[in-house]
């Protein structure tokens, strides 16, 4: 008799930007010419200090960047989770980002704002809704994740300088199927 146990375990990763797609009407870049390169790393502090990232005192300002590609082993995809970080230092002043996840080819998957965000010293995050399926009925899928695009629009703006500094998406995932011998290495002898 084995005592042989099956595990699926939980994991995520996260998708980072890597490829531009367009910037228009565009952000500005702090420096360079990569969109893409200035929000795929995370700055923490304060949003005055921040060298790379886009910025726009107007709204409707629009970048779509490409993503990683999803290359984990996996069993299945159990959910996609956008996150941005943005913020607006202007005392008294606020913004507002539209967001949507796309698809290779054809219509956004979702479309989602970060609701009005105040102003601070510091970038804020915004988290968006953890998404199940791709379409409100199917499961996401390597097809779907990969070269999943995000597109990011200042909606609102209500003065001073609102600044871009990182986005990717969180993939939660299960491992495949893995055994466990450890009970049957320890009671089994």
């Amino acid at each position: 008799c084995s005592n042989t146990r099956f595990s699926r375990l939980m994991a995520t990763v996260n998708l980072l930007p890597n490829v531009d797609v367009s910037n228009s009407p565009a952000w500005t870049l702090s420096t360079g010419s990569d969109v893409y390169d200035l929000i795929n790393d995370d700055h923490t502090g304060f949003a005055s200090g921040d060298s790379r990232n886009l910025s726009a005192t107007a709204t409707g300002k629009t970048c779509v960047v490409q993503l990683q590609d999803f290359t984990e082993d996996h069993s299945s995809i159990d959910s996609v989770q956008l996150v941005t970080k943005a913020g607006n230092n202007g005392r008294g002043q606020s913004f507002e980002l539209e967001t949507k996840l796309l698809p290779v080819f054809g219509s956004p998957y979702y479309t989602e704002t970060s609701g009005t965000q105040l102003a601070s010293a510091g970038y804020r995050t915004q988290t968006y809704t953890n998404r199940t399926t791709y379409d409100g009925s199917n499961a996401w899928n390597n097809i779907r994740v990969n070269g999943l695009k995000v597109s990011v629009e200042l909606d609102s703006h209500s003065g001073g300088t609102t600044r871009f500094t990182y986005t990717y998406v969180i993939v939660t995932y299960t491992e495949p199927l893995a055994t466990d011998n450890a009970v049957f290495f320890g009671t089994n002898f």
